[in-house]
């Protein structure tokens, strides 16, 4: 908590020391006036000396404003005619003239006390202005940075804790029905009883403190216990919270700058409440319209994909069930593995969707063990084998090579992926090379080169895009969803590697794929 000691100062709202002070600082200069007076009249002649009081009239309202101008004006007065006109040390004045010239004494001396203190005060209001000013200045810039709500709250209590003169600052964040349900600071606070509520004039935009009795709940404030003070924060029609703040019960409610500062960090707050739903409102209508893009990217690839494989296994089917020519047991056969096929192209497809849908889901659990990277690729290929007899495929992983944290199920359908993704789109005798080496310290790369036609460089930061496939005209031989090298990367990354891109040495397509190295590896 904020102590009064390490509290700086509102100019005009001096603490009962300093108003001391300054009262002994009006009766010192009274004196030295007087002492200046005598000296003028008894040493050097002067007539009348009475000016010089002006002097103390003009410091009184420079430290004290107005009213203690006026008091040591007519003190002035008081001590001039007791000590200095004749008869000396009385009130009584015997020579009318000197009673015109007290009395013309007294008004300009009210009068420049009274201009004195004007300046003082609008010099006061200017360095109000001033501070207020910098504070909303301050308060503005910490909301446009801020994220959110709840960012911007913390950055303006802190500063309203000293700017406010306030002991301690909590802000209230309001759902939509006006519960409390978020507290930026150590609130909530404990209840003092009927909190002082700032109310703004809809006439003139003025503010003032008010106890607003909220029925049969309400109940006394605790003489003891700090003042509780309550800014709504109204954001439109909604009220989005509440400032609360408390000052040590002796202390005097917030004047008209506190208010002031108190206000403005409001109306900053609820800007910032306004920027948070507008957002969250950008983010629905960005996520139903990617939902939506997505559904048609999917309802775009799937039909064609999925009713390809569906018609030739109704057709074949179709043909075995017509009894009408007698068909030879080796056409049975023949016709039967082709429905097999088709079969097991539909699963792929739909297996390939259920991964991505997996994965956009996060529901991707990566089980990661040390593994053997020769291994690991040798399994694959078993699975996954080239699409003819005759295609070469070269594998240079090193058995020396450390270990990968990885796991083996999501390793196999990724690598088999980036191997099924070479074979369909690379000639039958084109070479396929897996390699393997290890990359800076702590990781392990393997890399599938194809020595195919390649893509173009403006299409490689796209060749993981889910239901992205190469234009027509770009090559021809591309085909599929679109989902093995997206579902690929997914995997990879679930695993804690990265996958990309590149041009291969053999001319085609290179797939780069990075792997951490087994923790007992990484510490040899």
């Amino acid at each position: 908590m904020v102590t009064a000691s390490n509290r700086t100062q509102t100019p005009g709202e001096a603490t009962p020391g300093e108003v001391a002070l300054r009262v002994g600082l009006v009766a010192l200069g009274l004196a030295l006036a007087t002492i200046a007076a005598a000296g003028l009249e008894q040493g050097l002649g002067v007539q009348d000396a009475s000016p010089v009081y002006l002097v103390a009239v003009v410091l009184a309202a420079s430290v004290l404003g107005t009213w203690a101008a006026v008091a040591t004006s007519a003190l002035s007065f008081l001590i001039y005619d007791f000590l200095f006109t004749s008869p000396q040390f009385t009130l009584a004045v015997s020579n009318p003239a000197e009673w015109l010239s007290l009395l013309l004494f007294l008004i300009v001396a009210v009068v420049i006390g009274r201009l004195a203190a004007l300046q003082r005060d609008r010099a006061e209001e200017a360095d109000r202005r001033v501070r207020e000013g910098v504070a909303l200045v301050a308060m503005s810039r910490e909301v446009a940075l801020a994220t959110t709500f709840e960012e911007a709250a913390a950055e303006i209590a802190m500063r309203l804790k000293a700017d406010a003169e306030m002991d301690e600052v909590w802000v209230e964040k309001a759902d939509a029905d006006g519960r409390a349900v978020a507290w930026t600071g150590v609130g909530p606070p404990a209840d003092p009883g009927i909190p002082w509520t700032l109310v703004r004039s809809d006439i003139d935009d003025s503010t003032e403190w008010l106890r607003l009795h909220t029925g049969a709940t309400a109940v006394a404030a605790d003489e003891d216990a700090p003042a509780h003070y309550v800014v709504p924060i109204d954001a439109g029609d909604e009220r989005a919270g509440s400032i609360h703040a408390t000052r040590r019960p002796a202390e005097p409610r917030p004047g008209r700058g506190a208010r002031r500062l108190l206000a403005l960090a409001a109306d900053q707050l609820a800007l910032a409440h306004r920027r948070d739903r507008l957002r969250a409102e950008l983010t629905a209508a960005e996520v139903a319209r990617q939902s939506d893009a997505l559904r048609g990217a999917i309802l775009d690839s799937v039909s064609h994909d999925l009713r390809t494989p569906i018609a030739s296994i109704r057709a074949l089917a179709g043909g075995l069930a017509d009894a009408a020519p007698a068909l030879e047991p080796q056409a049975v056969r023949s016709t039967a593995d082709k429905i097999d096929a088709e079969g097991e192209r539909l699963g792929s497809l739909v297996n390939g969707l259920l991964d991505m849908g997996r994965i956009q889901s996060g529901g991707i659990r990566a089980d990661l063990r040390p593994y053997d990277l020769a291994e690991l690729v040798e399994t694959t290929l078993r699975h996954h084998p080239p699409d003819a007899a005759s295609r070469p495929v070269g594998v240079d992983v090193p058995d020396d090579l450390s270990p990968v944290l990885a796991d083996a199920v999501l390793a196999d359908v990724a690598l088999g992926n980036v191997l099924d993704n070479a074979a369909a789109h690379t000639a039958g005798n084109a070479l396929i090379r897996v390699s393997a080496g290890s990359l800076e310290p702590g990781w392990v790369l393997l890399a599938v080169d194809d020595a195919g036609p390649g893509v173009p460089d403006d299409t490689l930061p796209h060749l993981f895009d889910r239901f992205y496939r190469v234009r027509a005209g770009q090559e021809a031989a591309r085909h599929g969803m679109g989902l093995g090298l997206a579902i690929a990367k997914g995997f990879v990354e679930a695993m804690g590697g990265t996958i990309w891109a590149e041009r291969s040495d053999l001319g085609g397509l290179g797939i780069r794929i990075r792997l951490p190295v087994a923790p007992e590896e990484r510490a040899r």
